[in-house]
């Protein structure tokens, strides 16, 4: 017994010197339950909303105040006039379009028709809108009165855009292809890198004649192009077997890929310059991307996150990654958006390329 007690004694104080494994055993359940608990939800909210009505239509004007304070919709500022563009465009999530002359004389003559524009590229939160919006809109034709006495003479007509069928292989074949981009590159970026520290061939490339950049640049590229096959390897899956649409460029698809490398490659560098087993970098690898994952966007709405987590989320490159993807490929993206979404993830990139790079010259050192 004593000696089986001196042994336990001595794995526990080994496992105490080594924080990685401390933090992914004590540090890690407790971030993943705060996340869990307050970030993630099926409940749809803070759905972007706009309407199209006549400027002096007051009862679609108490419908929108009434949808907006419920807390699930926010508005749009500034109101678009062209809702079909705002929501294929990702300005709205959802749009109202009243019937023409106002909806009270429209339901007094028999033709109450609403349509409801519903972005269905995200199918969590499409499913929730439609319900959402026809309780509201008959709760407050009901409670208003507006003259109306009998059974509401209200009709709704909704269009489900680039989702109509609500298909769930639709929404997680795009995240699927981030995730797997993702998984390849920060696994052998950093298990590779971490490998030369744990077998002593990592002074073996110090002293040979090249530079701590084409040490960087032959770990990197090598993943950059196992991702790129990986990529397309998810993407055939998705068009042959779940008929997934691809209506965008596949042009911008590629360059989508090469602007999400740059911070997935100075992620997968950084970490490794903290690790120095295999073992340690697996376990490092597992945290962020857990992390990135859940703060995504990728499975779960982002929107109904609280706000810390929801700027988090904004910094994530994930996040735009995912919804680059989802956009192009089901929607079409614009050049426009592209751009706005490649901005954050380079200069993400190199913020954090410029630190990885620094601590990797200090452990050359």
């Amino acid at each position: 017994m004593k000696t089986l007690k001196g042994f336990i004694k001595k794995e526990l104080i080994a496992l105490w010197r080594d924080p990685t494994l401390i933090v992914a055993i004590l540090v890690l359940p407790i971030i993943q339950i705060l996340i869990i608990g307050e970030a993630i939800t099926m409940e749809a909210k803070n759905i972007k909303l706009v309407v199209d009505a006549e400027p002096n239509d007051f009862v679609m004007e108490r419908i929108y105040d009434h949808a907006i304070a419920s807390g699930w919709f926010i508005k749009v500022r500034p109101m678009e006039k062209d809702t079909m563009a705002a929501v294929s465009q990702g300005k709205a999530d959802v749009a109202i379009v009243a019937p023409e002359g106002g909806l009270l004389r429209s339901m007094a003559r028999g033709e109450g028709n609403i349509q409801i524009l519903i972005d269905a590229t995200n199918v969590i939160q499409a499913q929730s809108v439609d319900g959402y919006l026809r309780g509201i809109i008959t709760q407050v034709l009901r409670d208003e009165k507006f003259g109306i006495k009998s059974e509401l003479p209200i009709q709704f007509t909704v269009r489900l855009m680039f989702n109509p069928e609500l298909s769930t292989q639709w929404f997680f074949v795009p995240a699927m292809i981030v995730i797997q981009v993702f998984m390849t590159i920060l696994l052998l970026t950093t298990v590779s890198m971490t490998r030369e520290k744990e077998n002593g061939t990592i002074e073996t490339l110090i002293s040979a004649p090249i530079s701590k950049y084409d040490i960087i640049l032959g770990k990197t590229i090598p993943a950059i192009i196992m991702a790129f096959f990986n990529m397309i390897l998810v993407l055939s899956a998705g068009l042959i077997l779940f008929k997934l649409p691809f209506v965008g460029s596949l042009v911008m698809f590629v360059l989508a890929f090469l602007m999400f490398c740059i911070p997935a490659c100075a992620i997968g560098i950084w970490l490794s310059t903290y690790t120095n087993t295999q073992q340690q970098a697996m376990l490092g690898m597992m945290m962020v991307a857990f992390l990135a994952m859940m703060l995504s966007g990728t499975i779960f709405p982002s929107e109904n996150m609280p706000d810390v987590l929801q700027w988090i989320s904004y910094v994530n490159p994930l996040t735009h990654y995912t919804y680059m993807i989802r956009n192009i490929i089901l929607k079409g993206a614009g050049w426009a958006y592209f751009t706005a979404h490649s901005a954050v993830l380079v200069t993400s990139g190199i913020v954090v390329a410029f630190f990885a790079i620094r601590r990797f010259k200090t452990k050359l050192v």
